[in-house]
C-alpha cells in the first residue's frame, strides 16, 4: 500500500534526475560578465552600507514607538522559512497524487508543471537556507543587542550561537529567494510578493534583529540564489526553458484554467448519500 502512494514521487525523481543529468545549452559568458559586475557593486554596498549606517540606525531602531513595533514582529514571521517549505511541499505532494487520476492527458501535464514549480521554490529555498547558515557561522557577527558592548563589527568566527549569526539575515535570505522565485513563476504575483519581502526585510532591523548591511546581504544572496537556480534548470529544461529571447517559463497559462477546471469538476461531483 505505501509502495503505491509512494509511486508518483519516485518516478518524479527519477524523471527529475535525467533531466539534470543532461544538459541543453551552455550559459553565455557576456551574462556571467554582467553577474560578476553585479556582485562586486553589491559587495561594496554591504560594505558602505555597514560602514556609514548599521550602527546609527541600530541606536535609532531601539527608539521606534510600540505602535510600529509591535505590527513588524508580526510581519517578520513572515520570513520564517518553515511555512513556505510546508506550503511549496503541500502543494508538490498534491499535485503529484492527484496525476494518473482519471483528469485526462492535458490536465494531468497542468499538474506536472504546477509540481515542478512548487519543487522549484522549495530548492531554491533549501539551496540559499545552505549557503546563509554557511556564512553565518563562517563570519559570525554578533547582533545588534550586542551593539554597546562590542561594537557594530565584532566577528567570531565559525560560531554557532545565535547571537552570532547576524549576517546575512536568515529572513532576508527566504523573503528575496520566495519573491524572485514567485516573480519567475507568476509574474502576476511579482510586485506584490516583492512588496511584502521589502518588508520582512525592513522590519528585521526594525526590531533590532539585524543590522542594515545584515539585511542587503540577505536580499543579495537569495536573489542571487534563485537567478543561478533558474539558469540551472533552464540549462536542462525542467521549469523553464532558454529561448531566443531569454530564458521563459514552460507551460505559461496551463496551471490556473486546469485548476479551475478540477476544482469546478469537485464542486459538482455528486455526494453519495449514507444508506
Amino acid at each position: 500500500m505505501m509502495a503505491t502512494h509512494l509511486a508518483p514521487i519516485r518516478l518524479a525523481s527519477r524523471d527529475f534526475l535525467a533531466r539534470w543529468q543532461s544538459r541543453e545549452r551552455e550559459s553565455a559568458t557576456r551574462g556571467r560578465q554582467i553577474e560578476a559586475v553585479l556582485a562586486l557593486f553589491i559587495c561594496g554596498l554591504v560594505v558602505l552600507v555597514a560602514w556609514l549606517g548599521d550602527e546609527r540606525i541600530a541606536y535609532a531602531m531601539r527608539d521606534l514607538p510600540e505602535t510600529l513595533r509591535r505590527p513588524l514582529l508580526q510581519i517578520t514571521k513572515l520570513g520564517e522559512s518553515g511555512w513556505i517549505f510546508a506550503l511549496a511541499i503541500a502543494v508538490l505532494g498534491g499535485a503529484l497524487f492527484a496525476r494518473h487520476r482519471g483528469l485526462g492527458l492535458r490536465l494531468d501535464a497542468a499538474l506536472g508543471v504546477l509540481a515542478g514549480r512548487a519543487f522549484f521554490i522549495v530548492a531554491v529555498n533549501a539551496a540559499s537556507g545552505l549557503l546563509s547558515l554557511v556564512v553565518k557561522t563562517v563570519v559570525g557577527r554578533a547582533r545588534p543587542r550586542l551593539l554597546d558592548m562590542v561594537g557594530p563589527f565584532h566577528f567570531d568566527l565559525f560560531s554557532v550561537k545565535s547571537a552570532l549569526l547576524s549576517f546575512p539575515s536568515g529572513h532576508a535570505v527566504t523573503a528575496l529567494t520566495t519573491a524572485t522565485a514567485l516573480a519567475f513563476l507568476a509574474p502576476r504575483g511579482g510586485w506584490p510578493a516583492f512588496v511584502l519581502a521589502l518588508l520582512i526585510c525592513i522590519s528585521r532591523v526594525a526590531t533590532g534583529a539585524h543590522y542594515p548591511s545584515d539585511v542587503i546581504g540577505g536580499m543579495a544572496l537569495g536573489f542571487a540564489t534563485t537567478i543561478f537556480a533558474r539558469r540551472a534548470f533552464a540549462d536542462r529544461g525542467i521549469v523553464f526553458r532558454s529561448g531566443p529571447s531569454g530564458i521563459v517559463l514552460r507551460g505559461a497559462g496551463m496551471v490556473g484554467p486546469a485548476l479551475r477546471k478540477i476544482a469546478a469538476r469537485w464542486s459538482t461531483k455528486p455526494v453519495r448519500s449514507p444508506e
